[in-house]
């Protein structure tokens, strides 16, 4: 039988009893469509119970019940802040902050507050769930904890906390501008194009000098290619037709990769 015909009984069933990530997130996903009242009292019920994993299930299945129309998103993210101080298991945590950034657009100052005193925590995947949280979040006290997470320790950590601020805010200044130019040497590919990325929207002059480092000595992601596109600069035209002709007879390089080359050429040209 189809999953899509199972009971929600079943399927809270099957989710404590799960063998797989990949069958949690099914069952999961299916009881997002059902934005019943008695799946959300449900839930909200698991949120209080002694095992963790209970608390999980009913963190993950609010966080996104009822697809794009979230008829509880108002009562769900209350529960989740309310929860919030007391929750110390990393696994709950992690799925609960997650959840709070699937549902942030509430946030208040208070609870980004609450939100930020897990900015040291010592768990990776709790501070990974930190950054999801606030992402998007252009309020001071997330931006604060967003900029202290993008030189934290952890990879993607920093990835993502340069990500959101760079791509996920409008917000321009100093503080901002100095974190990203702070990652403009960092070991990690992904991370320095993202503060490429977030000091091209920000018109911010260093980022030249980063572009063209990145243009002769770097891996030249398509990341770096959008950043080029926002600045509209031709002065790169002359690297860009280098990089073109160096990699045309490269068969391991994607097509996708040569298509976004092309495509900046011809921005710039215009």
């Amino acid at each position: 039988m189809s999953r899509n015909n199972w009971t929600n009984d079943k399927l809270f069933e099957r989710l404590l009893n799960n063998k797989s990530a990949n069958t949690y997130r099914d069952n999961i996903k299916t009881l997002w469509s059902r934005p019943a009242k008695d799946v959300f009292k449900k839930c909200k019920g698991l949120t209080g119970s002694a095992s963790p994993l209970e608390r999980r299930i009913g963190i993950d299945v609010l966080s996104q019940l009822g697809g794009m129309d979230r008829p509880y998103a108002v009562e769900t993210l209350a529960l989740y802040l309310r929860i919030l101080p007391k929750e110390k298991d990393p696994k709950v945590l992690e799925s609960l902050l997650h959840a709070i950034g699937h549902n942030n657009t509430g946030l208040e100052n208070k609870d980004i507050d609450k939100l930020s005193t897990l900015k040291e925590h010592s768990y990776a995947v709790v501070r990974f769930g930190l950054v999801f949280a606030l992402t998007g979040v252009d309020k001071p006290v997330a931006i604060d904890t967003l900029i202290h997470l993008s030189g934290d320790k952890d990879t993607d950590i920093r990835s993502w906390a340069t990500f959101a601020l760079g791509e996920q805010i409008s917000r321009n200044n100093k503080a901002i501008r100095d974190a990203l130019w702070a990652r403009a040497d960092d070991q990690d590919e992904d991370t320095r194009l993202e503060a490429v990325m977030g000091l091209a929207r920000r018109k911010d002059p260093r980022v030249h000098a980063m572009i063209n480092r990145e243009l002769t000595t770097g891996e030249a992601g398509t990341l770096l290619f959008d950043a080029i596109i926002t600045l509209g600069n031709p002065d790169f035209l002359t690297e860009l037709k280098k990089l073109q002709k160096k990699s045309a007879k490269d068969n391991s390089i994607h097509p996708s990769w040569r298509s976004k080359l092309e495509e900046t050429i011809e921005a710039l040209k215009s």
